[in-house]
């Protein structure tokens, strides 16, 4: 397999379900962890659709930068962010 695939795709295909260390209720911990503010700044590495990130945004009013290498993936996040109304505070390259 030659073809180039982006981190959560390559995992998928290896039959990975969870791409969360810990699923759902680490997440939510990290979260609680950060004592999340308005004024707080995140970088979030592997953003995928930007599910968590406009979640944090939604929740908190923190600001978050997303990073992923899966174009279309990115595309998609675009369109929720924009859906969700924080466009403002989500930003994913």
């Amino acid at each position: 397999m030659s073809e180039k695939l982006a981190g959560h795709k390559f995992l998928a295909r290896l039959g990975k379900k969870r791409l969360r260390p810990g699923g759902r209720a680490a997440t939510e911990w990290l979260m609680q962890q950060g004592a999340l503010t308005p004024s707080t700044r995140i970088l979030e590495v592997a953003c995928n659709m930007g599910t968590t990130a406009i979640e944090m945004a939604q929740r908190y009013g923190c600001a978050i930068v997303g990073v992923d290498m899966d174009k279309a993936a990115l595309q998609q996040a675009r369109h929720n962010i924009l859906a969700a109304g924080v466009e403002g505070r989500v930003t994913v390259m």
